[in-house]
């Protein structure tokens, strides 16, 4: 298929044409009016007037009925026009103008009206609309004709209409005349012809390429859209990872000096419970010391468990047996009572290489998320599967819970980062630590009161 063919801004430019071409017959109607009042009125020249009219009556029906094909056009939108409908309709407007054209110079005086060379305008008109052939075609006809017209007229087969008080009777029986005005009329016409195509083509030719460079620079501006978010996406990244690293050396320093006199405080504590078992406002006291000290050395034990986040021990599994077995663990749980666990997941995927207590850690962590998200009733749906691309298995959990607001779901794997009374803001930084060593995203989408879903990506090949 040439490429022309398939060049869009053709099809538009080709109907916007017609749509000219159909409003400049108005134009050529008007001016045909004038001329037989200022031939009859003015100069007195005898044309054969109702022949004329009856020409200009025909062009006006058929520009009646290309202008409602055209308004039909506009305002029917279900209605397909394809680039070779368009070309017929051009094919047959210059077509029929070039016939009615014809026999509108052999009633007004054949080869003694100088408007025969109205042709050269009709050719540069017809060379804008059509291209290749089908203009070389056009011109071939109209010239046959308006010839075959006037040698029969001078063989008298058809009647001569003399343009009397404009033109001398003797020129349509003219041998030279008719040889040098026929002569000249072909050449005119051909040579527009092959002018005006080479301008029309070379123009065109010059359309593409601009149209061309135009879907190409958008191409090139999406990719590096698309490249500049991914920029900003691995600049975050990097900015959380160089974050985790710095806290997680400083919390394992500061775990590990607060871990012994933690333990002192807890010790002593039980002992005071132990010993002062008569005294209801102790008891009171010590519970509450107890309790919080314990709530300290939980914290203590989150930011070892985030300090000591190591390579990933990989070993080749199946990571839907370790998603099946965590929501083993769960969903008899008390808290699991009043929420309905969706499963929407194969019972295998492509084998991959990861390390299954630490992704186990990872899905145990989101479950338990969406269910005090949930507040203990609602569904959580777990899906898995392939990316599109094939690369990635994908899990998601995507809960019926509250939500996460869009100021907090910028910060939501900040360490330290909790919306939760008693959470220590731990949990989800640990995790996208986990995944991010198995070279894989934790991904998270959410609107408040929509309730969120959260995506773990696994590279299928190892790395």
């Amino acid at each position: 298929m040439p490429y022309r063919a398939v060049f869009a801004p053709t099809q538009q430019e080709l109907l916007s044409r017609l749509n000219w071409f159909v409003k400049l017959r108005w134009l050529f109607l008007l001016g045909l009016a004038g001329v037989l009042f200022f031939a009859d009125k003015v100069f007195s020249i005898q044309l054969m007037f109702w022949p004329v009219v009856f020409i200009g009556a025909i062009v006006l029906i058929y520009n009646l009925g290309f202008f409602y094909l055209h308004y039909w056009m506009r305002f029917k939108s279900g209605r397909q026009v394809t680039l070779r409908g368009l070309r017929i309709e051009a094919n047959l407007q210059i077509g029929l103008d070039l016939l009615c054209l014809v026999f509108l110079i052999h009633f007004s005086g054949g080869i003694e009206n100088p408007f025969v060379f109205f042709f050269v305008f009709h050719m540069i008109l017809g060379s804008i609309l059509l291209s290749g052939r089908d203009i070389w075609y056009q011109a071939a006809g109209a010239v046959g004709i308006l010839f075959l017209s006037m040698i029969l007229s001078y063989f008298g087969i058809l009647k001569h209409y003399h343009m009397a008080g404009f033109a001398s009777d003797q020129l349509w029986t003219n041998i030279p005349y008719i040889f040098a005005g026929g002569v000249s009329f072909g050449a005119t016409i051909f040579t527009t012809v092959y002018m005006t195509n080479s301008i029309s083509r070379s123009l065109r030719k010059r359309e593409e390429e601009l149209f061309i460079t135009k879907n190409q620079l958008e191409r090139k501006s999406q990719e590096l859209e698309l490249a500049n978010q991914e920029l900003i996406k691995k600049q975050n990244l990097l900015v959380q990872s160089e974050k985790l690293a710095s806290l997680g050396k400083l919390s394992a320093g500061i775990a590990h000096e607060l871990n012994s006199p933690l333990t002192g405080i807890l010790s002593f504590s039980h002992f005071i419970k132990d010993n002062s078992a008569g005294q209801d406002q102790v008891q009171h006291d010590i519970e509450v010391v107890i309790r919080e000290t314990e709530r300290c050395k939980k914290i203590i034990k989150s930011l070892l468990d985030f300090a000591r986040q190591s390579q990933p021990e990989k070993k080749e599994d199946n990571v839907i047996s370790v998603l099946k077995k965590t929501i083993s663990l769960v969903e008899n749980h008390k808290d699991f009572r009043n929420i309905e666990i969706v499963k929407d997941f194969p019972d295998s995927l492509p084998v991959i290489m990861f390390d299954k207590d630490q992704i186990q850690q990872v899905f145990m962590n989101l479950i338990m998320n969406a269910m005090e998200a949930m507040t203990g009733k609602g569904s959580l749906r777990i899906s898995a599967g392939l990316s599109a691309d094939g690369h990635f298995i994908e899990i998601s959990f995507r809960d019926t819970g509250a939500g996460i607001s869009e100021e907090n779901l910028r910060r939501i794997f900040d360490p330290f980062f909790t919306t939760k009374e008693k959470g220590t803001g731990l949990g989800l930084s640990i995790s996208l630590g986990i995944i991010e060593n198995h070279g894989g995203r934790l991904e998270v989408s959410s609107e408040a009161g929509k309730g969120a879903t959260f995506i773990v990506k696994l590279p299928v090949a190892s790395n």
